[in-house]
């Protein structure tokens, strides 16, 4: 590990970093120690040097960074920032200006052992748990050979699809981690993930074009489970017959999903480990209404968003005033936008053709799609809509369609040559927290409104994940089965999901294909072309099946 080193912590207290309460911490090494120069650079010189080592992985960086309150580093504070009114706690002033500072001091740290060990030794490669992932929202700027993190065991299979499209926009080479065994932190008893468990988590990762490891904890001795190496062969021969048709594949943009970078590390309580369930919850709602979706942090956007079909907005406080600029030029061309979210839609109040607005506290509210209704727990914007916006659905007061309340829901609006429109309660963190297919079906009729136009349709279950790539000049629509146990947290494994079945699927296509085949296995397809749409079905889906098209 980097920042987090108990053993040097202990040998070494005054090279820890000071807590707020002036503690010294137990675990968290200071960015003001001589721990890079004394400890790490050396035995990374040494492992590639002398044992030839060729690479490394570093564990505990940028996800375990705490502030500093050492007085070092709040002299440099002061220093570079002018302010002498040292923030304790987020809720003080200037917290999100300290807050800043610690990971300018993690950027520093980052690059100077990177840089070092490539002068040292240029062919090592090297790489920091996390960075420059959905914890560390930024455009890269340090060397780093490629980028990885450790996937949570628990509910990998989503957590998967979410920091794969973190990190597949970053422009280096990635994998993930995932766990081999199953652990929530706390009581839960460690227990080994079966093979299915494993190839469904691997699923999401390779079919976003990304590398995937996976670890299993060896015995106290170091030696391995000599029980587990006929499982990771079956996993590994799963992956390996998909590589062809994966590996550094390149999405095909059709639904941008933007990760308001700024916005949310402006509002963290600490460096680089901000919760993103909010942003979390819209990508999983839209992948189970079956859209091949990537997440746009904001350093992405510029001069990108003509490409998609569909941009998404969620929850989120701000925007950056070129991210506001980029989708008012978007819109303006003819783009179709959504934003979700009771602050969100203040952003684009013009837009959205919102007249006047009230936040409403957080309550308990119902939300209608044909024929069912569906309960939320969130904060409200009460809207009344300018002539020309239109109310595509209200709330009601209870689970009965005669509970009718006027507060709008959702409502859509003209702008520009485009259309955009607003969803004004809190969705993502809703379907995360209480996850219901009443959302999920919500936002799947509001899109449709906006009426664009997808590439890929996929009938038959709300069980698939797609992703659309291209691969040497070939189309690939990847479908992944999501069923199983996978959303249940108190599921410690499960070792059968049940195939999908009968799935009707759509792909434009310019021109006739010469052949669409299913991988691997390379089975040809029997397949209609008309109006330039493939159509075709696919009979069984047992986990992860690609589909060919040349």
């Amino acid at each position: 590990s980097g920042v987090w080193d108990n053993k040097v912590v202990e040998q070494h207290p005054d090279w820890a970093v000071v807590k707020a309460n002036g503690e010294k911490s137990t675990q968290k090494v200071s960015f003001f120690s001589p721990y890079l120069q004394t400890y790490m650079i050396p035995q990374l010189k040494e492992l590639a040097s002398v044992y030839k080592v060729d690479g490394a992985w570093i564990d505990g960086e940028c996800w375990a960074v705490e502030p500093d309150f050492g007085e070092a580093s709040l002299r440099r504070f002061t220093a570079e920032t002018g302010i002498d009114e040292i923030p304790r706690k987020q809720s003080d002033k200037y917290w999100p200006e300290f807050i800043e500072y610690t990971r300018t001091l993690f950027r520093e740290h980052l690059k100077t052992y990177v840089d070092a060990i490539h002068a040292s030794n240029p062919y090592f490669q090297i790489t920091s748990n996390w960075a420059y992932s959905s914890m560390m929202p930024e455009k890269v700027s340090i060397d780093l050979d490629y980028l990885s993190g450790d996937v949570t065991p628990q509910n990998g299979v989503y957590r998967s699809a979410f920091e794969a499209r973190c990190l597949a926009r970053q422009g280096k080479p990635w994998d993930l981690m995932a766990w081999g065994f199953s652990w929530n932190g706390g009581e839960m008893p460690m227990s080994v993930k079966s093979a299915a468990q494993l190839k469904q988590e691997a699923a999401e990762i390779i079919a976003m074009g990304g590398g995937v490891q996976f670890y299993f904890q060896q015995n106290r001795d170091l030696s391995i489970k000599p029980w587990i190496a006929g499982m990771l062969s079956d996993i590994a021969g799963f992956c390996r017959e998909r590589q062809p048709f994966c590996h550094k594949a390149v999405p095909v943009p059709q639904v941008a999903l933007i990760y308001p970078s700024v916005s949310y590390q402006r509002t963290a309580g600490s460096p680089y480990a901000r919760p993103t369930g909010m942003l979390q919850g819209i990508l999983y709602a839209l992948l189970d209404a079956q859209l091949p979706v990537e997440i746009l942090m904001e350093h992405h956007v510029p001069g990108a968003l003509k490409s998609y079909k569909l941009v998404v907005i969620p929850e989120c406080e701000s925007l950056e005033p070129s991210t506001i600029e980029e989708v008012r030029s978007y819109l303006a061309s003819g783009g179709k936008v959504l934003t979700i979210g009771s602050k969100t839609a203040g952003i684009f109040k013009k837009e959205l053709g919102i007249k006047s607005a009230e936040t409403k506290p957080e309550r308990i509210l119902y939300i209608s799609i044909p024929g069912r209704i569906g309960s939320v727990r969130s904060e409200v914007l009460d809207v009344k809509l300018e002539e020309g916006a239109r109310p595509l659905s209200f709330f009601y007061r209870g689970s009965d369609f005669r509970e009718r309340d006027e507060t709008i829901s959702a409502s859509v609006s003209k702008s520009g040559n485009g259309l955009i429109a607003g969803i004004y309660f809190n969705a993502g963190t809703s379907y995360i927290e209480y996850k219901t297919p009443v959302i999920r079906d919500f936002i799947e009729g509001v899109i449709k409104e906006l009426n664009p136009v997808f590439m890929t349709s996929v009938k038959g279950s709300d069980l698939v994940h797609v992703a659309v790539n291209r691969l040497n000049g070939r189309l690939y629509v990847n479908l992944i089965n999501t069923a199983g146990e996978h959303t249940n947290q108190s599921a410690i494994g499960y070792d059968e999901i049940p195939a999908l079945h009968n799935l009707r699927i759509s792909i434009m296509a310019d021109t006739k294909p010469s052949f669409v085949r299913l991988q691997p296995g390379g089975e040809n397809i029997i397949f209609d072309y008309e109006k330039g749409r493939v159509s075709f079905s696919i009979p069984v889906l047992d986990l992860h099946s690609i589909i060919e098209i040349y």
